[in-house]
């Protein structure tokens, strides 16, 4: 294949947003009953009707604190990734975890727009759920791809000033700084940046907390660094760093320490 012919083929495949930013499936990685949870699978519509899939982790002590929203990776399923943050369950914590468009049994196939308006739609339905529990705080805990499209639904997010925390774990501003950082220049500009917070993260009042591993190898740590400098000064905002190679797995290193760590910061938020 020439180098033209490189060229045409690259562009029709990065344009199409989706072998590369969406890689999901349908395979049960893992199940709660495994962890002993009490859990709730069900599914709401996007904001265009499409059925998303979610699984409701119940806390394992009476009169739960606090409620999470997990906006997870771009591979895989829910399945895969509530693992993450199960733990919470142990600490007075339900975790909310729910599918783009295309992941898992959830319908329809992901894209920009739609996987922003999936975001938005369990916003709404998870702060409806907070307000309904009389919970304490409203976390939303986002990972590497859930990162980038929680940055852009919380945009369209009336309720945002009630979010106790926001968590942007392993993650990064759009996929075409992603695709700059692993191909170059070139080949970035080929993907979309629609459906992308504006950069300026003006929308960003509520407390951040930002993480990432300098020897992360999907997601570069200067990603992680820039997009935490893009927040706002006058936002309360935190960054934690650890050097142990991995990605998202912040709360599987170092003995776990970063469990009770995580605990103590959500309980001295105001």
């Amino acid at each position: 294949m020439g180098i033209f012919s490189k060229i045409i083929f690259l562009s029709l495949f990065l344009t199409s947003c989706t072998s590369l930013i969406y890689q999901p499936d349908k395979y049960m990685y893992a199940h709660p009953d495994q962890f002993k949870i009490k859990f709730e699978a069900f599914t709401i519509p996007s904001k265009d009707g499409t059925k998303l899939s979610a699984w409701r982790l119940f806390s394992k002590t009476p009169n739960p604190k606090n409620i999470v929203l997990f906006f997870h990776g771009n591979a895989q399923n829910l399945t895969a990734h509530f693992v993450n943050l199960e733990w919470l369950t142990d600490f007075g914590y339900d975790v909310i975890i729910f599918d783009y468009r295309g992941y898992g049994v959830s319908e329809g196939e992901p894209n920009p727009k739609g996987v922003s308006e999936d975001g938005l739609a369990f916003l709404d339905y998870t702060y409806q759920e907070y307000k309904k529990g009389n919970f304490k705080k409203f976390v939303v805990y986002t990972q590497s791809l859930g990162g980038a499209v929680a940055l852009r639904s919380l945009e369209d997010f009336s309720h945002r000033d009630e979010i106790a925390l926001l968590v942007l774990d392993s993650t990064f501003l759009s996929p075409r700084e992603v695709a700059r950082e692993k191909t170059n220049r070139v080949l970035s500009k080929l993907i979309s940046n629609d459906y992308t917070a504006d950069p300026k993260l003006t929308h960003l009042t509520m407390p951040v907390l930002s993480i990432h591993s300098t020897e992360d190898f999907v997601i570069a740590y200067k990603l992680g660094q820039d997009l935490h400098h893009k927040i706002p000064a006058s936002t309360k905002k935190d960054f934690w760093t650890f050097k142990q190679k991995g990605h998202g797995d912040v709360f599987f290193v170092e003995d776990k320490k970063y469990r009770q760590l995580f605990l103590d910061y959500v309980n001295h938020l105001y």
